[in-house]
């Protein structure tokens, strides 16, 4: 395409909205909405062959993207002490402490159009980041043309485990069976299934229907040369700081969500409360252990996510900047992966599904999202979320198991949540 080919001569000697330390590229009055201009962005990531996230923070309408324009391809370890602005994602587990792969912010979108940090001394950066605003510039003002968006897709595919209901309702008996020797309080396990993607597959646009259908979640995008592509629409914060306040959950407890009577009305089962008050026990004691006087709690509180309700408590803490940092490197490190999505004890939780789920989870109950963006942090729980293949989408999926776990109802369970992703890859047929 003449417009795709033209981008690697684009000219950028007369592009005086560089000069500036912090450089914004507002939308013109060419009529692009600002959608055209996300998918320009996301275009000009992939036509460089570099990583990129799309994301809407919850209760937000402010969609943001970043790329990053050297080369993402190593584990690093995240540590709020280092304030480059960026977006990381982690996987389940690492063999290193806190690791993630981190998306730096050398480009961001905005709803106001494209800014550009300054580089420092790093002329390299400069020069790359001019490249990138040309190519963004181009797509943007030639929308009509815009090539239809790709995705990176893994280079090493890990065995999955596609399980069938008898396969994973004898995983829960297991787990069950588990719980019951060992005397633990619950273990997580879960599934992948695989669904064919639609023809013409759109991933921009099926992010946009995400943020649509599901406007109190973490939706995201995250696509990354080598490691693969990644959709979701999480309902589970792991941390968010803003500089003063840290948050963090304790989610627990599903079933549908009633179409006939208001959230406040939902009632619970003793197993679901029983679990909630779990998992905020164990988030208490981490506080608790930590030093941390004056924690602040809301809830429990039955909230929506999706076509499903959970309980949900929020806890907050209040502390000067560099100790809620420090704090924040401790929540990674002791609370991930959080109950909700490994079982307590954590370390005793953690063995059984390494030796019994017989696949590798990957980015799914990792965390991921923006850090050191305009002073603030969000990361959350990579729930209902799909990686997508050439042809088809691996969709992730599992449940918390206790003693009293029934393997029947885990498994309708486990179709509930899979009905998020799979509600939006049906609606694109």
């Amino acid at each position: 395409m003449d417009t795709i080919q033209s981008l690697t001569d684009a000219r950028v000697d007369t592009m005086h909205y560089l000069q500036s330390d912090r450089r914004e590229i507002r939308e013109t009055d060419s009529g692009h909405s600002g959608h055209s201009a996300l998918y320009a962005f996301y275009a000009a990531a992939l036509h460089h062959n570099k990583a990129v996230a799309l994301w809407q923070l919850p209760g937000s309408e402010e969609i943001c993207a970043v790329v990053d324009l050297g080369q993402v391809n190593e584990l690093t370890q995240i540590d709020f002490h280092r304030r480059r602005a960026g977006f990381v994602f982690a996987p389940f587990v690492t063999g290193q402490q806190n690791a993630a792969y981190r998306i730096d912010a050398d480009a961001i979108f905005t709803s106001s159009g494209l800014v550009l940090p300054d580089t420092g001394e790093n002329p390299a950066r400069k020069a790359a980041q001019q490249k990138f605003a040309a190519a963004y510039e181009l797509l943007a003002h030639n929308s009509a043309h815009l090539p239809a968006p790709g995705w990176y897709t893994p280079s090493e595919r890990a065995p999955e485990r596609a399980a069938g209901e008898s396969e994973y309702t004898h995983l829960v008996r297991q787990a069950a069976t588990f719980i019951r020797a060992t005397g633990i309080a619950k273990v997580v396990v879960s599934r992948t299934t695989k669904q064919p993607l639609p023809a013409e597959f759109d991933p921009v646009a099926t992010f946009l229907e995400l943020t649509a259908r599901y406007p109190t979640a973490f939706v995201s995008l995250v696509s990354i040369p080598g490691i693969g592509t990644w959709l979701g629409a999480s309902p589970e914060v792991l941390l968010t700081l803003d500089g003063r306040r840290l948050t963090t959950m304790a989610l627990a407890g599903t079933q549908r969500r009633p179409e006939d009577r208001p959230l406040a009305a939902v009632r619970w089962g003793a197993k679901e409360i029983t679990e909630q008050e779990m998992v905020s026990n164990y988030v208490r004691d981490f506080f608790a252990g930590a030093g941390v006087a004056g924690l602040v709690q809301e809830g429990p509180q039955t909230v929506a996510a999706a076509n499903i309700v959970h309980l949900q408590t929020l806890f907050h803490v209040e502390q000067p900047e560099e100790e809620l940092l420090s704090l924040a490197n401790r929540v990674l490190d002791e609370l991930h992966p959080t109950s909700a999505v490994c079982g307590m004890p954590k370390h005793e939780a953690l063995a059984f599904i390494l030796s019994h789920e017989g696949y590798d989870r990957s980015f799914y109950s990792g965390f991921l999202g923006p850090v050191h963006l305009d002073g603030c942090s969000s990361l959350f729980v990579n729930l209902r979320c799909m990686q997508l293949d050439h042809s088809f989408a691996s969709l992730y999926v599992g449940g918390g198991i206790t003693a009293d776990s029934e393997p029947a109802s885990e498994w309708r369970e486990t179709e509930m949540k899979a009905e998020t992703m799979l509600s939006v890859l049906q609606n694109t047929r």
